[in-house]
């Protein structure tokens, strides 16, 4: 049995993830008996790892469940819904790129950020349908609901990342709890531009209308 320990600029996952070819690669010269386990953090880390999966299907199937009961419809939570796998692009995406290793720890914020998204396209949703109930045609509704909201997200957006950033330089175990929150509300935010097209597209029945601009030509 061999134990280890890591310094303080180095999580064991992150070392195991650069062992785990170099560990892959031996047993083609051992015998057929010989073999290896990793036990500690990473395998401890692997059963939370697998927890945190069903956690994060069942906290997404309550949140639509909650949203279409407040709605009273199924269109306007899956308008919402649909934000949150879109923003899962940026966390695994980001991961990739800066290597970071999908962990438990991340993956916990993963589960927060799916709370934070919703809650973007919500405010978003919710002023649309004003604009749309107060008489305005859908394809008006839906450019003035995200004009009206834009600068509040992306004012919050900026903040969060600014006050993660520090947090997140300083400690390995804080640079991958942050970063999910990072990548995740960076990206979701963004391609929350498009809710006005999925809200067009999944409302159907209504006037379309032109949009303020198309009618000042």
């Amino acid at each position: 049995m061999v134990s280890a320990r890591t310094t303080a600029d180095v999580t064991p996952l992150g070392v195991f993830e650069v062992l785990r070819p170099q560990l892959d690669a031996l047993p083609a010269d051992w015998a057929a008996s010989v073999n290896y386990r990793i036990l500690g953090k990473a395998e401890s880390s692997a059963e939370s790892f697998d927890s945190t999966v069903q956690a994060l299907v069942i906290a997404a199937g309550l949140i639509f469940a909650v949203l279409a009961l407040l709605f009273r419809s199924f269109r306007q939570p899956l308008i919402i819904m649909t934000m949150a796998p879109l923003s899962m692009i940026g966390v695994f995406a980001g991961f990739v790129a800066l290597a970071i290793p999908i962990s438990f720890p991340a993956m916990i914020d993963v589960i927060a950020l799916l709370g934070i998204i919703v809650n973007v396209s919500i405010v978003i949703v919710l002023v649309t349908t004003g604009h749309l109930d107060a008489g305005m045609s859908l394809r008006e509704a839906a450019a003035r609901g995200a004009a009206d909201r834009m600068r509040p997200i992306f004012t919050t957006l900026i903040t969060t990342i600014v006050g993660l950033t520090p947090l997140a330089l300083s400690s390995p175990s804080w640079y991958l709890l942050c970063m999910a929150i990072i990548l995740g509300l960076g990206v979701g935010t963004v391609l929350a531009l498009i809710l006005p097209s999925l809200y067009i597209l999944l409302t159907p029945g209504r006037p379309m209308g032109p949009t303020a601009l198309e009618a000042a030509f």
